[in-house]
């Protein structure tokens, strides 16, 4: 019924009066003509309204002539009524021709890009591939070709088993599947030794191919060989045959770090000072509204607003830049303030050089006092990894 009236409303209609003794009969001769009449209400023996489209009303002066009945228009309805009203005002028709234009546009070009991705550090170098071939956020859909851009990040990104590219509405979904790695090859033609990545103390050790050189308990040292690729035979007639050692060996190994314990300490502090810089986006693009900050050092702070008509996100809005002005002193610590902060820098520096893979064992830290009186903390971390690594057969 709803899709009725708006077809109605669209192509226009008129609410008129009828009036005269036969009633029926004019409206009969209408249903003959096929001119549509609905929504018939009597008001009185000799009048009734009615509703009947443009094309009907020109077409029923015959019928009210053979009825002896007049008709006369009470109310026009519908959209080409509503525009005539507007056609000699012609900023309306410059303002409607705008419009339709600004929605012509604002459906040709792509307003955001979503990658579906499950490993996510594959995410920027997706997006890399999409700005190095001036796709974003603003480009015109139509010269987007959904295959070649798949076949671009396919080509570009390492380690992707399937990528796909589809354009829905005003949104490029890029789908990406990332490739389980294959296992390292070895060839049985190239000879290579293991040889101790660092020092330790061997605590289990397994070697799948090669000649073992060391044994469990062991102390080594880095660069010292452990498993050799050479295999010699029992009988020396045969000589020696070069092999790919392969094996795995672990050890306890240790990690030092040793700092001065300072008594002063440099403290950041935030003033009550601030500076707005403003930018307008639209899409990927920004313009900046307002100057640097004025301050030395300082804290920045970025929040993004979005226009959200009705709950939709839309790429235009404003991103503000809160600087904080940075103010540092020098504060004196007591012994066991400097201890700590000495001791929470010495775990952060053995964390930067510990490998991934290594399990803490033990840890020990020591408070050293040097002949000129600086007081040291020194921690040092026993570990267990794997210190296996590989280097060529020298000839």
């Amino acid at each position: 019924m709803f899709l009725v009236h708006l077809w109605n409303y669209i192509r226009g209609y008129v609410i008129i009066i009828v009036t005269g003794r036969s009633l029926e009969r004019f409206i009969n001769i209408c249903s003959k003509r096929q001119i549509l009449l609905w929504d018939i209400v009597r008001k009185d023996a000799e009048s009734a309204s009615m509703k009947a489209s443009i094309r009907g009303f020109k077409l029923m002066r015959p019928a009210a002539k053979k009825s002896g009945c007049r008709v006369h228009i009470k109310k026009k309805c519908g959209l080409p009524f509503c525009l005539y009203r507007f056609k000699k005002k012609k900023g309306f028709k410059v303002g409607l021709l705008l419009f339709a234009s600004l929605l012509i546009l604002s459906t040709s070009i792509i307003w955001d890009i979503e990658i579906i991705c499950g490993k996510p550090e594959l995410i920027p170098q997706v997006l890399n591939v999409l700005e190095v071939e001036s796709i974003g956020r603003g480009s015109f859909k139509r010269g987007l070709d959904p295959k070649n851009i798949a076949s671009r990040i396919a080509l570009e990104v390492e380690g992707l088993a399937w990528v796909g590219v589809e354009i829905k509405g005003v949104k490029l979904s890029v789908t990406v599947k990332d490739s389980i790695e294959p296992p390292v090859l070895i060839k049985n033609n190239e000879s290579f030794n293991i040889v101790a990545e660092r020092d330790g103390l061997i605590t289990n050790m397994e070697v799948y191919a090669g000649n073992a050189l060391v044994k469990e308990g062991d102390t080594v040292r880095k660069g010292q060989v452990l498993v050799s690729g050479k295999l010699q035979s029992k009988n020396p007639d045969f000589g020696t045959r070069d092999v790919h050692a392969l094996g795995k060996v672990i050890a306890k190994t240790w990690y030092e770090s040793s700092l001065p314990v300072s008594m002063v300490y440099t403290q950041r502090l935030k003033t009550q000072k601030s500076h707005d810089t403003v930018y307008l986006r639209f899409l990927d693009r920004k313009l900046k509204i307002g100057g640097e900050p004025p301050f030395e050092i300082y804290e920045t702070q970025t929040v993004d607003k979005f226009l959200s008509p009705f709950g939709i996100k839309l790429p235009i809005g404003l991103t503000v830049e809160t600087s904080f002005e940075i103010m540092e002193r020098q504060v004196d610590l007591t012994m066991d303030e400097a201890i700590s902060v000495a001791l929470e820098t010495a775990k952060k520096d053995l964390e930067a050089r510990m490998p991934e893979d290594c399990v803490v064992i033990d840890e020990i830290v020591k408070q050293v006092t040097s002949e000129s009186g600086t007081v040291y903390i020194q921690i040092v971390v026993e570990c267990e990894e794997d210190i296996a690594g590989l280097v060529p057969v020298l000839e």
